[in-house]
């Protein structure tokens, strides 16, 4: 397991005699002891590692297993001072009691409502991890879990605790590069203390005609505990004007029956269909989206109890009508005909989870899965000009490697179209991922990624391409130059977690390289055009905050293309990175990108 033993008291004296000497002097006036208390941590009051032990969810309730819930009772806890680890310590300076009386906590009754059991149940011991979990990953909460009490003179009931630690609501972004456009994002996760969320981004590029822009989004999260989240969009940018509704109920649980979702938006001046379009366009677009998705799971036996197995079936109509794109024909500019399209799904998934930190964040409780994924997708398309039909297939599998202590996830997929003459607009992807154990090195630890990803179009439409640009390929590369219909990319990335604190944010250091090779789906892949990205950076994150994390980064292009400069540096809000997690949603057609 990824256990971290306790520092030693006393290993740690230089840091300490440190961060003791700016005490003493901070002390001296009232003013001075406030910033202290605000900025530093001293070493001897940091965990070391703040890492917990690598364990499988259920394990701390398998032994209250088929007991009936008599109660559930739900505390929060504020976002600063105290701790679900010590629920003693309180806000020691005025800037911490002010951000907790302006924080919206919580409700206890919509954390309730949030919970996909209820009084009277049979405890089961995976469906309670479950439930531990999906609390877990509300963006507006730091951490949770569930407290098992016993009944006094009872061996057929038990009690639920829910323990919640909230984040402090409010948040703001701002993205700053290399060129002289910015956007800032001021955002709220959680408004009422009811789950809602509401964010607006504001745009301004100095070398657009519409220098300023604005974007907007308003989510209500799980109307009348339908579990049923519903969103509204707008944004008015120099890239687009979209204005949209959407309603979603995911497969959330292992008892989730039913699930879909409903869609529709209209899109007035973009030059691209999605944000990954495999296509270049000058004229601006005009069209209007609907989406409507439909789902059903049965249970299936598996040897191992935990290891919670389901079949799916899922049914989808998506439809695209422009009024404004370039001119096309049966053979001109296919990736822009009107169409509906009908899809199918049959999918078996198994997962399972275990928890650590240290991965992705920066000491939360962190929920890795582990198991697979089989899809099998099929449909038939209403084109403009003509009808074809659609197959894919997606398999994918997660090992956590206890004799390495890392974690290994595999994917496989191909999908395609059928027409009347020949298989077109096909897709292959090949990847793995991984990470390695935690290491230790006096109170700094370890950790090294890795992505390696290959993508094949086949017969795709003349027009459409794909690139190494950001997170498909190198980070932070970004050229219109380098395009091609097959990449193969290889990302790394090593990380040092820091124990220590400023102003409430930790601090991890990270150096990374990322490799690109693109070219034509005509040869092979090793005679392709080689690029790569060199890079360190610092990430700054507070688990009390809704914040995103804080990266600036420099990186180095030693081959960068005509378009795209050599050296370039980035200031930006980052979400948190989501594990592959096996779920199964609206069926789709296997992503070219």
């Amino acid at each position: 397991m990824d256990t971290v033993k306790e520092q030693k008291k006393g290993s740690n004296k230089s840091g300490s005699k440190f961060y003791h000497a700016i005490q003493r002097g901070a002390y001296k006036r009232k003013f001075t002891k406030e910033l202290y208390k605000l900025f530093f941590v001293a070493p001897d009051k940091i965990s070391p590692t703040d890492t917990i032990k690598t364990e499988r969810s259920e394990t701390a309730f398998i032994i209250y297993q088929g007991k009936t819930i008599r109660n559930i009772e739900v505390r929060v806890l504020e976002p600063f001072g105290s701790s679900l680890h010590d629920t003693t310590k309180v806000a020691n300076s005025w800037i911490e009691r002010a951000g907790n009386d302006l924080h919206h906590t919580s409700r206890r009754g919509h954390l309730r409502k949030m919970l996909h059991i209820d009084k009277g149940d049979k405890l089961d011991a995976y469906t309670l991890a479950d439930n531990e979990r999906l609390i877990r990953q509300l963006n507006y909460i730091k951490d949770a879990f569930f407290r098992v009490i016993p009944v006094k003179g009872s061996n057929k009931f038990v009690d639920l605790q829910l323990w919640v630690k909230d984040q402090f609501s409010w948040g703001v972004d701002v993205d700053l590069g290399s060129k002289l456009s910015t956007e800032f994002e001021i955002y709220s996760r959680n408004l009422y203390g009811i789950g809602h969320e509401f964010s607006n981004k504001f745009h301004y590029d100095r070398d657009e005609d519409q220098k300023f822009g604005y974007s907007g989004r308003y989510t209500v999260r799980n109307i009348k505990r339908s579990f049923i989240d519903a969103s509204l969009i707008y944004e008015n940018t120099y890239e687009k004007s979209v204005i949209g509704i959407d309603f979603e109920r995911d497969f959330e649980t292992y008892n989730t029956k039913r699930a879909g979702g409903f869609s529709l938006s209209k899109t007035m001046r973009s030059d691209k269909i999605m944000d990954d379009d495999p296509i270049r366009n000058e004229m601006p677009l005009d069209f209007n989206y609907g989406n409507l998705w439909y789902g059903t799971s049965v249970k299936l036996d598996s040897k191992n109890l935990f290891a919670r197995r389901k079949m799916y079936f899922t049914g989808r109509v998506a439809s695209r009508k422009f009024f404004e794109r370039p001119e096309t024909g049966p053979e001109l500019n296919q990736f822009f005909h009107n169409n509906i399209l009908y899809l199918g799904g049959v999918s078996i998934s198994q997962t399972q989870y275990y928890k650590s930190n240290l991965i992705y964040n920066f000491g939360r409780t962190e929920d890795i899965p582990y198991g697979f994924l089989a899809q099998m997708n099929f449909g038939y398309e209403d084109r403009e000009y003509s009808h074809r039909l659609y197959l894919g297939f997606d398999f994918q599998n997660a090992s956590y490697l206890r004799k390495s202590r890392s974690y290994l996830f595999n994917r496989i997929a191909i999908g395609g179209f059928f027409n009347a003459k020949r298989f077109e607009q096909g897709t292959l992807i090949a990847q793995s991922k991984f990470f390695s154990r935690i290491r230790k090195l006096g109170a700094l630890r370890f950790r090294n990624f890795g992505d390696l990803k290959y993508t094949l179009g086949i017969r795709r439409f003349p027009e459409e391409f794909i690139t190494l640009n950001n997170k498909h390929g190198i980070r932070g590369f970004k050229s219109e130059e380098v395009t091609g219909k097959q990449k193969l990319s290889l990302n790394t990335e090593s990380v040092v977690f820091t124990p220590y604190m400023l102003g409430g944010f930790k601090f991890a250091f990270y150096t990374f390289g990322d490799a690109g090779i693109i070219g034509s789906n005509q040869k092979h892949i090793f005679k392709g055009d080689y690029y790569y990205g060199l890079g360190f950076g610092v990430r700054l994150h507070n688990e009390n905050l809704v914040f995103k994390t804080i990266q600036l980064r420099l990186a180095f292009y030693p081959k960068a293309p005509s378009d795209f400069q050599s050296v370039a540096f980035r200031l930006s809000g980052e979400e948190r990175p989501r594990f592959n997690d096996f779920k199964v949603g609206q069926p789709d057609v296997v992503q070219y990108e």
